[in-house]
């Protein structure tokens, strides 16, 4: 078996993305509900830009990056914003095992728009391959006996589900560009710091108060949610830079296998038989794709 070093790295990069940030999303969902989903969000994105700032000073091009693609970093920010109030707002109204399934299916959206705007091809045999490996992504969070199309299929939070599912295919095919363009460190760096300029408003807006409820551990877990979640952004951004937005994109479809091993693991949860079929599905198709 023969594997293609640059679908071998995208897919590598994915995976390892989806881990971090999945990690991540598993303390913050405890930590949103302590201080609030607002308050959560503007104290990860202000950590993250903090934490990698140093860094920042080191980058020659810096200044020039803002003013030569200050549009493409602008809009990337925004839909950062609205990926996460989106995204947050349909799983608030459920119904969960509807929504987890859609929102797993956010690849194709940036499948299909490196297809179309950065000409990147596939071979048939990776069109079935990537076709199983979301098929078993769906299948890994699909739960039948809480299933129900009948009452579900128009509410206002499969709407959202639907919407948040374009709208992050939308952010990392965006993500993969612009980091092509102005790396991978810039190109997570300043949208992410563009970003906090739209949550300070809304958290007020909404009278989320960011420092109330504060206080030292939930401010170390922050700061570890914040550092994992920014990693998880550079690291697809830097598998984008280096090969391809597509299969980068395949490889963050691991991301439900994350909190499931986390509630095998910590919480001796068992698994049922649909999340042993997604699972094996999933990871035997990311094997094969990786051999194409």
């Amino acid at each position: 078996m023969v594997f293609d070093n640059t679908i071998v790295l995208s897919i590598s990069f994915g995976v390892l993305s989806a881990t971090s940030i999945g990690i991540a999303d598993l303390i913050t969902i405890g930590l949103a509900r302590k201080i609030g989903l607002l308050s959560t969000g503007l104290w990860e994105k202000l950590l993250a830009v903090l934490i990698v700032t140093p860094y920042f000073f080191f980058t020659s091009s810096g200044s020039n990056i803002i003013f030569e693609h200050w549009d493409l970093l602008v809009i990337l920010g925004f839909i950062n914003l609205i990926t996460y109030l989106v995204l947050i707002r349909s799983l608030q109204i459920g119904p969960v095992s509807v929504i987890a399934p859609l929102t797993t299916l956010f690849s194709i959206v940036s499948l299909g728009l490196a297809y179309l705007f950065l000409d990147e091809r596939l071979t048939y045999s990776q069109v079935i391959v990537i076709g199983v490996s979301l098929i078993g992504a769906v299948v890994t969070v699909f739960k039948p006996a809480k299933f129900n199309l009948v009452s579900s299929s128009l509410t206002t939070g499969v709407l959202l589900g639907l919407l948040a599912t374009l709208v992050v295919g939308t952010q990392f095919f965006l993500q993969g560009t612009v980091s092509k363009q102005v790396g991978w460190f810039l190109g997570v760096y300043f949208p992410m710091m563009f970003s906090i300029f739209g949550f300070i408003p809304i958290s007020f807006y909404k009278r989320e108060i960011p420092w109330q409820k504060l206080n030292l551990s939930i401010f170390g877990l922050l700061l570890l949610t914040s550092s994992m979640k920014i990693g998880g952004f550079f690291l697809f951004a830097r598998g984008a830079e280096l090969g391809s937005i597509g299969m980068v994109s395949v490889g963050t479809t691991a991301y439900p296998v994350i909190p499931i091993l986390a509630g095998v693991l910590l919480f001796k949860e068992r698994l049922v038989y649909t999340q042993v079929i997604g699972i094996s599905f999933l990871l035997g198709s990311l094997a094969v794709l990786a051999s194409t």
